[in-house]
C-alpha cells in the first residue's frame, strides 16, 4: 500500500520533512489523529537535540502508537537508535509496522525489528513497561508521551523514564492540555454517543492541573534546571491543514469534549531535561 518511489535517499534527506509528511498524510484517519503541525514539532524537537543525533546510546520511547512513530522510527533508522513504542493495540502497531517496512525500510536498508521495539501492553507495567528498560540496561535521550491521557497513566510514566533519563534529553507530550485524573471522560462519552447513551458527567475530583503543567512540575521538581522548549507547534498550528480537512470530525469531538480546542496552544509542549 505504501509501497511508492519518494525519491532517491538523497533528495530525501535534502527535505526530510516533505518526505515525512507525504507518508503521513497518505494514512488513514484512525492511526492519524495528530495534526501536521505537532507531527513537525516532533521532527523539530529531535532534530534540534544533538543528544538524539549523537553517539549517545540512549534510546527513544514512545507511549501510543501513530503518525509519531512515523517520525520517530525514521529517526530511530537513521541514528542507528532503538525505539521503544508501548500500545494496547496489537493490530494497530503491526499496521504501522508494514508502513515502516514500504517507506523508511527501503531508505535505511535495515532489519526494522533492531531499532524498533513495540510491547503489546501497558507502559506502566514493571515487568513489560518503562520500568522495564531498567533491566535491559537502557538510559532514555528522548521521550513521547501519548497513551490514555489520564495523570493516573501520565505520572507514572514520567516517573519511571525520569529514572532513566539522560542529560539534555527531550520529554515531550501529546494533548498536553487535557487534566483529567483517573478516567477520560471525553472520550468515554465519544462511545457513549455511538451506543445511544447519554453522556456522564464530569466528577470535580477528576479534574487535576493540565498535563503541560503537571509534567513541568514533576520534572523540575527532580531536575531544577530543565527547561520548556520553545517548540514550533505553537508557531504553525493556527495554519495547520489538519483543522479544515477534517472540520467536521474535530467540530464533533469538540462538542464532546474530546478535542478542546480552545486550548489548542498546549496541544503539544516539550521539555529539556538538564540534569
Amino acid at each position: 500500500m505504501y509501497d511508492f518511489y519518494f525519491g532517491e535517499k538523497e533528495q530525501i534527506f535534502s527535505d526530510e520533512k516533505n518526505y515525512l509528511l507525504t507518508v503521513k498524510r497518505m494514512m488513514p484517519r484512525w492511526c492519524n489523529s495528530i495534526p501536521d503541525s505537532e507531527f513537525l514539532a516532533i521532527y523539530d524537537d529531535l532534530n534540534s537535540s544533538n543528544i538524539v543525533r549523537s553517539e549517545s546510546t540512549g534510546v527513544i520511547v514512545e507511549t501510543g502508537c501513530g503518525a509519531s512513530t512515523i517520525v520517530l522510527s525514521y529517526f530511530a533508522l537513521k541514528y542507528n537508535k532503538k525505539l521503544y513504542t508501548w500500545d494496547t493495540n496489537q493490530n494497530k502497531l503491526s499496521y504501522i509496522r508494514s508502513i515502516i517496512c514500504d517507506t523508511h525500510q527501503r531508505i535505511f536498508q535495515k532489519a526494522l525489528h533492531d531499532n524498533w521495539i513495540y510491547i503489546g501492553y501497558l507502559s506502566t507495567s514493571n515487568e513489560l513497561g518503562i520500568p522495564m528498560l531498567a533491566e535491559k540496561k537502557e538510559s532514555i535521550d528522548f521521550g513521547f508521551f501519548d497513551s490514555e491521557h489520564t495523570s493516573d497513566v501520565l505520572v507514572p510514566e514520567l516517573e519511571s523514564a525520569l529514572k532513566l533519563v539522560n542529560d539534555k534529553a527531550i520529554f515531550a507530550l501529546d494533548d498536553a492540555n487535557y487534566r483529567y485524573r483517573h478516567k477520560n471522560i471525553a472520550y468515554i462519552n465519544v462511545f457513549r454517543k455511538k451506543l445511544g447513551l447519554p453522556p456522564v458527567g464530569e466528577p470535580a475530583e477528576n479534574l487535576g492541573e493540565c498535563y503541560y503543567v503537571l509534567a513541568e512540575s514533576i520534572i523540575k521538581d527532580q531536575f531544577p534546571k530543565s527547561s520548556k522548549i520553545k517548540d514550533s507547534y505553537k508557531e504553525t498550528f493556527k495554519e495547520d491543514i489538519f483543522w479544515n480537512y477534517f472540520s467536521n470530525d474535530r467540530a464533533i469531538m469538540n462538542s464532546l469534549g474530546m478535542e478542546k480546542m480552545k486550548e489548542l496552544e498546549h496541544r503539544y509542549d516539550s521539555f529539556r531535561i538538564l540534569k
